[in-house]
């Protein structure tokens, strides 16, 4: 019965984060705040990331990170949807290195940060390159995967970890 209740608990978190990541993509897209839409739905976005993944251990964080640029693309996301698993991978990174430096939660963030970015960025020029994308969206998406993923990335992950402490919530180690 205990293992029932486990995974109950889990898949329930993993739904309410997945449903709370949605909900602040389309509500980033309703707002007009020009450039600065990126920086708070980013933001908001890596930090359900964050809290997947400190609320549901590796499974329910990697859910949330897989599933989030499908459901943004299904709400309007204006991303290329073969692009939508890269976008994936790069959410998924950040969520496998704050569970594997669960032991210095901020080095995980940093780390995971980074690497999202450095994926990204990669994946971005080589998905244009290669899809023959017109120079001009080829710019605006290079620009949009590029150094802002890195700061979004930390901002929601300082903001994880307020909401973390706030709750109590710890890295769960065991699936």
């Amino acid at each position: 019965m205990a293992a029932r209740i486990k995974t109950v608990r889990l898949i329930t978190r993993t739904a309410i984060l997945l449903a709370l990541t949605i909900v602040f993509q389309t509500i980033g897209r309703a707002i007009t705040l020009g450039q600065f839409n990126q920086f708070i739905t980013g933001s908001l976005v890596n930090a359900c990331l964050v809290v997947a993944a400190a609320a549901t251990g590796l499974w329910g964080g990697a859910a949330v990170a897989l599933l989030a640029p499908f459901g943004a693309i299904l709400t309007g996301a204006a991303v290329p949807l073969p692009f939508a698993p890269v976008i994936a991978v790069g959410n998924f990174i950040l969520v496998l290195m704050y569970i594997l430096i669960k032991k210095n939660h901020i080095l995980g963030i940093a780390v995971g940060a980074v690497l999202k970015f450095g994926f990204l960025f990669l994946g971005v020029n080589i998905f244009v390159n290669l899809m023959g994308i017109p120079a001009q969206k080829a710019t605006a998406m290079i620009a949009t995967f590029s150094w802002p993923q890195l700061v979004t990335a930390v901002i929601g992950g300082v903001l994880a970890l307020l909401v973390i402490k706030a709750l109590g919530v710890a890295v769960e180690t065991k699936e």
